[in-house]
This record gives C-alpha cells, structure tokens and sequence, in this order.
C-alpha cells in the first residue's frame, strides 16, 4: 500500500474517533463544516489515472478532486496544466494554460479541457491548437476531440491548418493516425503564404481537402480556386506536395489573371522555380484573344511564357503570330519572340520583328533584333523600336522612319521622334528629308512644330525641287522664314556653280544668299574659281562679288575690282581694269570691261596688252581661251618677239603649242623681210610658217609671192605652191621666176642676216633676167654662183638688142648667169629668128656663150639656116654674125632654091655633095 492510500486511512480512522467522541461526549452545539483534505506534493492514482500537482484538494462531500499546476497521465496521453478537477465520474476536467502530449508526436494547447472517462476522449471547446512537430502539422480549432493516442482527432469551429507552406482555413479537420490523412472538410481557405521561399503569395477556396502527413500531399477533386499574386488558378483536382511544392492542377482547369481568362489542360510544378501550363493553352479578355502549344511560369522572374505557334488576335482585326510569348506579372510586360519573323497584322498596320516587347500599364512598345512595320501613316524598319502611345514619343536603333501622310523619312543609328510635337532627333549616320529637303550629318534635331531643324555639326543639306546642295560645319534652317543660316566654312553646290565661303544666310523663298566672307564661286564643272572677300548668289543665276576678284580658270588668274557672274548665260561681267597672269606658262596681261565664259573658259575683253615669256601681244579686243591656252587678238592685232613681229586684224595664239594663226590678212615683220599674206600660220617654236596668197619682200627688194607657202622662217627655207612668182637680184639686176612651185633656200651671211643661196622652180618654171628667159619643169638658181639649172623639157628663150630672139630646148640645162654661158644636154634644139632669117639648129649637146654670141653645138649636129643645111660632129654657131663653124664629118646641103625641111641624114652622111663652108 503506497503512502497516499495509507495517509487517507489514518485519516478516516481519525475522523470516526472524532466523532464517536463527540457524539458520546458532553451534549453541545455542532456546527457543520466543509469537508475538504489538502495535500501539497500529491500524487493521485485511481481507475486509470496517475495525477501529480503541487496540491490536492478532496471534497468529501461531492466526491470531487482538484488540482494546481497538475500533470495527468492516462492511456499514453499527458496533460499538463494550472487546474484540474476529477469528478464523481472520474472525468477529468483541466483549466487554463492547458498542454497535451500524445505518444505519438500530437501535442495541443488549449485553456480547457475535459477527459470523458467512459468515452476515452479529450474534448475542448474553447479553442485547441494541435501540432504534430515531426510531421511539421499544426492544426487549431474552436472544438477539439481526440483519443488519449489522438489516433482520430477532430476539429471544428474555425479550424486552421497549417503547414510549412500552407496555411488553411476550414470548417472541420480529421486526423487519422492510422493513415496519417488530415481530412479538411467543408468549405476551406488557403490564406496568403509565401510560397516557395517568398517567391510568391498562395491563397485560395476549396472544398474537402486531404493531407496525408506520410507524403506531405494536400489533394483535392473537388472544385476549387487558387490565387497566386493576383493569378487565379482554377482546377477540380489538386495534387499539393507540400514538401517539395510541387503540384499538379487538373480537370477544367483555367487562369484569370490581369483580365484575362487562359484555358489549359492542367498545371505542374516540380516544386522548381517553373510552374508548368501543359496541353494547349488559348485565353481572351474579351478584347484580345492568344493561344499556344504550352506553357509556363518562374516564380522568381514572375513570368508567364506561352510556347509554340503562338496566335494572337483582337476584336478589330488584328492577328498576331510568334513563336513564344512572356508576360511579366510583375512588371505587366509583354514580350514576344519568333525564330523567324513574329508578324503582326491590323486593318491599319503590320509589324514583322523577331522580338516585341510590351508593356500593358505604361503602353511602351519595343521592337527588337530586326523590324519592319507599316501603316497607314507610318513606315519603318531597323534594328530596334521604341514607341510610348501614351505619349508619342519614341526611337529607332540603327533605322529609319516615314510619316507617309506628311512625307517625312528619316534614318539613322539612333531615331528619337515625337508625334505631337512632329519632331526628330536623328544621331549617327543621320538622315532626314521631307517633300522640300534632305538632311546628312551626324546629328540632326527636327523640330516641326517649333518650326527649325538644328545642324549642329557636319552637315549635307539637299533641296530636292531645285536639286543643289548646301554642305558646312554647323548650320540652322528656319522652316517658318525658309532662311537658312550656316555657320563656319559651308559649300553651295547648283545646277550650274558651286559657292563656297564662311558664315551663309540663304533665303530659300527668293534663292538669295549672303557670304559673309570668303566667298568662292565655282562653274559647274569647278574648272573656274571666282574669289572675293564677300558678295551674294542667286541659286542658278548669279553671284555678285562686291570687293576684290580674283578669278582663276586652269592656270590663269584674273584681278579686278567687283565682277557680276550670271549663272545661267555662264559669263562673268567684269567692269573696269583687268589684269591677268598665267602662273605655269609665265604670261601676263592687262585688259578692259572684260567677260568671261565659264563653260567655254573664254576671257574677252577691250584695250588689251600682255607678255610671255617671249613674246609681247596687244590688240584693241582679246578673246582669251583659258583652258586651251588660246588667244585670238581682235583690231590693231599684233604678236611681237625678238625675231619678228605679226600683225593683222584677227590674230589667233596658242600659248601651249606657239603657235600664231590669221585667218585674215596678216603682215610679219621677221628680220629683212615683210611677209604679206591673206591668212597664215606661224610656229613660233619652229618658226614654220604656211599661209595663203603670200607675198614675202625683203628689204632688198626681193620678192616671193605663192597662193601659198610652207616652211621655216629661222632658215627661210620656204615652199611657195600654185602660181608663184618672185624677183630676185643678181648685181643689181633683177632676176624674175615663177612657177607652179617654187622652193627658197636662204642662208645667214656673216651679219647674221638671211640671203637667198638657191631657189627651186618646178612646173612651167620661168626664169628672167634681162633679155633671157629660161623655162622648164624644174629650173633652180643659185644666185650667190650665178648659176642656173634645169631639167625636163628646158627651154632658153634669148632676145637681142635687134630684136633677133633665140630658142633653145634641151632635156637639161646647166648655166651661169653671170657669164651668161649655159650648158645643153640632150636633145638639143635651137631656133633663132631675125628679122629676115630664121636657123634651126640640133645636138646632143651644146653650149651658148650669151656675152660671145656664140652657141657651141656638139655631137650629132644638124645646122638649117635656110640656105643651106649642115651636119657635122661638132658646130659653133655665130648669132652676131649668123657663122657656122663645123667640124669633123661635115655636109653641107645647099637647097638651090628649094625649100626643104627634112634632109636624108642617109646622103648627109654617105658624104653626098660634101662641101666645106668657111
């Protein structure tokens, strides 16, 4: 017997004496009192209980126990608390700070509890919170059952059950310990939880759920809502590990999120970051409509992607194809991606781009890896896009952009544009043109509204009606005023010229511009330089030089005082004095009220005088060929060097070739000589001169005229050709010739001056001098020898004071003038005539000694003086006395009153009537 039972028997034992003693005792008064035994440090075992507490206090009376700070144990529960009561049915009731532990792992809390004894069952329906720390389960609720194993246990009234992950709200929970299967029933509520180590907020409404402790899998099949960041998921099965967080979602299963409802077959997780959308997905928010292969969602990146023949469409037409869709629940961002081209089409535009980005709340577009996209007021294509519907603002990457309706194009590696304020900032490569305008630089600021277009550094401005441009380092355009403005060094380039110069104010409404300073003009070919310190230009029609000129055209450059150049008719009009200099060929000149022909490069002019390096030219007009180096001298014409001197009234000078031309009568002055002629030309290099109707006199007297002439005036070595004739002289005596051509040798004699040293005469050459006359088809005189030569068909024709005239024919004929003895070769025939005679004479040779009288016939000589006829080998013939002398092999026929022309050479020489006259 334990020492409990044994303190309770003294104590009975006591109480019956007590009362034996006062019951037989004196009779007094007995007042009733409670009966009560305490006890401190109790233990208390009865019917299944074992109790500790710091104090017991019995009521006899009712037969009821209580307890402080008790520890019971009954059936492999403990239950600890502050107060605790066993009854007269040995049901044990417990008070406040109330804690229960099964063998099994369950432990409770609860402020009130009750032990039915005949039941077996703890119960409380002040609120109990039961946690099975092994499993990781805790459950709470308003009522409270359970077994003294808390194998069942049941709650209800607002019960909770949470996990590591989840969290639920329910009506009624159920723990079997058998099956480890927590059974939540009736309408439940997942409260927001992290779910995946605070990736995302997990709430949801079910109905009958099961937990199975053994698998951490929280099931359902009934339908039920889950909301996960706002996204609801809707299934009528769950499959929920909530130890690893994967689950599965299937049966009519969908998702509303941001307006959208999205249908798929079900939805996975491996508890990863990734919640898998598998079989075909399509969703609409009543306005625009998506559909895809499959699926999924990163809980950290907070995206939702959509895989494999994406489709998209709206309710105004437009159709959408792409290879992937993400949409960011985070940052409602909508990204699009193809392996090829994603195709967007509307009734109003069309996009074809491999990556587009979205976002819904702020209306941001981007287009990215490659774009095209039309509509009906806009086109563009490039690199990337950027566009705010909001606010119309946006960019293009390495692109261009073209407002259709407006006629605006622009391009570069960086577009900014804004619609409401029409305006583009153009950066790199940048390009911009309108209906009026095109734009090069590296920057270009377009503002339409504010009405200017900003070039601050290098720039091309292009004008497309009037197709010139305008090139400089800085420059501003108002598109209000039309002015234009460029600020440093800039470049006009027109139709027809080229200005160039610092600082520019252009006004494109009357084509006018203003040079500030250092102007230059070009012709449209560059190839003439017009130079002034300022002056002003119409765009293809003038430019006025209001200071100095200078004017460079090849390698002349002209000075004046101001010049007007009008475009259109290619002159430059230059007033006042004109001088000139050519810096490669060394020449210079002065001239008056000048023009100059820039297409023609031709610079005329009045007054003119100039120099080369050789020669001094002056005319009363000069037409100046710039290009060409030629030069035509008008009226008073006149080309001077040291050795001559041409003058005319049009004379033509290359300065390239020195050459000199008149194609009008000229006169050159070249040493002793004046050559006449109606046009010519001179090298003055080679001095060769060929001219028409020329007529050369030298200070001699002499003279040679031709209808023209050929060869070089430094030897005088000439050609004169058709109808030539001349006069030279031979000790003061005149010797004329002509012919069909005539060639002149001259030679310098010591003084350095030209004289004639031979003349060749060819073609009916005629050769006078005194009273002989030679004719032949080549004659040639030599006068410096006094010699004479010809041959073919000669002929000397000799006139005698008394008028008796002798002819002589002969295949060649040699002689000196100066002696006049000519020599006979060939065919000699000589006929000479008096008054009252005539002799005709033949040989093979002969010699005439003119000065003697005396004509020297030799070999096969044949004499017929009309008396007589003589042959003999040799015969000298005496015109003063009209003699024959013949020798060797004579015969003499004396025709006896015959007249007979032909003579039989055969009795001539067979010696017939041989008779020597003496």
């Amino acid at each position: 017997m334990n020492k409990k039972k044994l303190a309770y028997k003294i104590v009975i034992a006591a109480l019956l004496v007590l009362g034996y003693l006062n019951y037989f005792g004196d009779e007094k008064k007995v007042e009733k009192k409670d009966e009560v035994i305490e006890t401190t440090g109790a233990v208390y075992d009865t019917d299944g209980y074992h109790i500790e507490a710091d104090k017991q206090k019995d009521f006899l009376k009712t037969d009821e126990t209580m307890f402080e700070k008790a520890k019971a144990i009954l059936n492999g529960m403990t239950l600890t608390g502050d107060n605790a009561l066993v009854d007269a049915g040995k049901n044990l009731l417990l008070k406040t700070n109330i804690f229960g532990k099964s063998l099994n792992g369950w432990e409770f809390e609860t402020q009130e509890a009750k032990y039915n004894k005949e039941k077996g069952e703890v119960e409380s329906n002040v609120g109990v919170k039961a946690i099975n720390k092994e499993e990781g389960i805790e459950i709470s609720g308003k009522n409270f059952k359970s077994d003294t194993k808390m194998e069942n246990v049941f709650l209800s009234g607002d019960v909770k059950f949470k996990t590591k992950n989840v969290t639920l709200s329910a009506e009624d929970a159920k723990y079997n310990d058998q099956d480890k299967i927590v059974n939540i029933e009736g309408n439940a509520f997942l409260s927001g939880t992290d779910f995946g180590d605070g990736s995302g907020i997990l709430s949801g409404d079910f109905k009958g759920l099961k937990y199975d402790t053994k698998t951490n899998l929280l099931t359902t099949s009934n339908s039920f809502m889950m909301d996960y960041n706002g996204i609801k998921l809707y299934g009528d099965d769950l499959v929920l590990n909530d130890k690893t967080e994967a689950f599965k979602i299937s049966k009519n299963v969908y998702i509303l999120a941001d307006g959208y409802k999205i249908n798929m077959e079900s939805i996975t997780s491996d508890g990863g970051d990734n919640i898998n959308f598998n079989g075909k997905i399509d969703g609409t928010n009543g306005i625009y409509s998506f559909k895809g292969n499959d699926g999924v969602y990163n809980k950290i990146t907070k995206k939702f992607v959509v895989k494999g023949d994406v489709e998209g469409s709206d309710t105004s037409g437009g159709k959408l194809l792409a290879d992937m869709a993400i949409y960011s629940t985070d940052t409602k961002e909508l990204e699009l991606i193809g392996d090829k081209n994603i195709e967007y089409t509307s009734l109003e535009n069309k996009i074809l781009t491999k990556n587009l980005i979205y976002l819904t709340e702020t209306g941001e577009l981007y287009l990215k890896d490659g774009y095209t996209y039309f509509s009906e007021k806009y086109e563009s294509k490039g690199q990337s896009f950027f566009y705010n519907k909001n606010t119309g603002k946006g960019y293009v990457i390495k692109g261009n952009i073209k407002n259709l309706l407006d006629n605006q194009y622009a391009s570069g590696d960086r577009v900014d544009f804004d619609r409401e304020e029409d305006s583009y900032l153009v950066q790199g490569n940048a390009y911009f043109e309108d209906s009026d305008y095109i734009f090069e630089s590296q920057k270009i600021d377009y503002l339409g509204k504010k009405g200017y277009v900003y070039l601050p550094e290098k720039y091309t401005l292009k004008r497309r009606k009037d197709k010139d441009t305008f090139e400089g380092l800085k420059g501003e355009y108002n598109l209000t005023t039309e002015v234009f403005k460029s600020f440093g060094a800039f470049k006009y380039v027109g139709k027809d010229n080229i200005i160039e110069g610092v600082n520019l104010d252009f006004n494109q409404k009357t084509g006018i511009g203003n040079v500030e300073k250092d102007l230059v003009a070009f012709d449209k070919k560059g190839e003439t330089k017009i130079v002034s310190s300022t002056g002003e230009f119409k765009q293809n029609e003038f430019v006025k030089v209001k200071d100095k000129l200078v004017l460079t055209s090849g390698d002349i450059v002209a000075n004046a005082n101001s010049a007007d150049y009008e475009i259109k008719e290619g002159k430059v009009f230059i007033p006042g004095e004109i001088t000139f200099e050519d810096t490669v060929k060394k020449s210079s000149g002065k001239m008056y009220n000048g023009v100059y022909q820039t297409d023609k490069k031709i610079l005329t002019g009045e007054n003119f005088t100039g120099k080369d390096m050789k020669n001094a030219l002056k005319s009363d007009i000069i037409k100046y060929f710039t290009n060409e180096g030629n030069i035509i001298l008008e009226k008073n014409a006149e080309i001077k060097d040291e050795k001559s001197t041409i003058k005319g009234n049009q004379l033509e000078y290359n300065k390239n070739t020195e050459i000199a031309k008149s194609p009008k009568p000229f006169v050159i002055k070249y040493n002793e000589y004046d050559i006449y002629g109606q046009n010519g030309t001179l090298d003055k290099k080679t001095s060769h001169l060929t001219g028409k109707d020329v007529l050369i006199k030298s200070k001699l007297n002499e003279e040679f005229k031709g209808d023209s002439v050929d060869g070089t005036l430094d030897n005088m070595n000439l050609d004169f050709i058709g109808n030539v004739s001349g006069r030279i002289y031979q000790d003061g005596v005149p010797v004329n010739f002509k012919g069909d051509f005539v060639r002149a040798y001259f030679k310098k004699d010591n003084d350095g001056k030209n004289r004639i040293q031979r003349v060749e005469i060819r073609k009916n050459a005629v050769i006078e001098k005194e009273g002989t006359t030679l004719y032949s088809d080549y004659l040639e005189i030599q006068p410096e020898k006094k010699l004479v030569f010809g041959k073919d068909n000669t002929k000397a024709v000799l006139k005698d004071k008394d008028g008796t005239v002798t002819t002589v024919t002969s295949n060649m004929m040699n002689g000196n003038l100066n002696t006049e003895v000519i020599d006979l070769v060939g065919k000699v025939v000589i006929v000479r005539k008096s008054k009252d005679k005539t002799l005709n004479a033949t040989s093979t040779k002969a010699k005439i000694k003119n000065k003697e009288n005396l004509v020297e016939l030799r070999n096969n000589v044949y004499v017929d003086d009309g008396e007589s006829i003589i042959t003999a080998d040799e015969a000298d013939y005496n015109t003063k006395t009209n003699k024959v002398k013949a020798r060797g092999n004579v015969f003499v026929d004396y025709k006896a009153n015959e007249s007979r022309n032909v003579i039989d050479i055969n009795k001539v020489n067979s010696g017939y009537n041989k008779i020597l006259k003496k």
